[in-house]
């Protein structure tokens, strides 16, 4: 198998996988927002905080090596540029989401104050959109 082939195949394992990672994590939290459940277990929102993590780290790595021999191409590309800042926001959502977690572990969603609530949305809502526009721009550029 050639390092090409290997990376796009941990590429696509670690897209999969952490697909499965984000949807328990967003039921989670969707059932938290909804009152279905007054808090989340911290273990819980830890392990699904890191298996996302580490598959973006995964993704991150492995897209890197399957940029690396197409570099010229995918630079010319406008859709590359697009594609990169939506992993920028996740990248920085990740942290953004490390901060805010733990209000979850501690307080039903409904008697959050108004400000920590639109952060929390705010942050599941860049999330969503930046997992489905990275996911999307890939199209574009084969």
């Amino acid at each position: 198998m050639s390092s090409q082939a290997l990376a796009f195949a941990v590429h696509i394992i670690s897209l999969g996988l952490t697909i499965c990672a984000i949807a328990v994590a967003d039921h989670t939290g969707l059932d938290w927002v909804r009152g279905k459940r007054a808090t989340v277990q911290a273990h819980k929102l830890t392990q699904l905080h890191w298996a996302v993590g580490i598959g973006l780290g995964l993704m991150i790595g492995s897209g890197f090596a399957l940029f690396w021999p197409m570099r010229e191409y995918l630079l010319a590309s406008p859709a590359f540029y697009v594609k990169m800042a939506f992993v920028l926001a996740l990248v920085i959502n990740s942290l953004v989401i490390e901060r805010l977690m733990h209000v979850a572990t501690t307080s039903p969603f409904k008697q959050l104050h108004d400000a920590t609530k639109k952060k929390l949305l705010l942050s599941g809502t860049v999330s969503a959109v930046s997992w489905i526009g990275a996911a999307v721009t890939a199209f574009f550029l084969f």
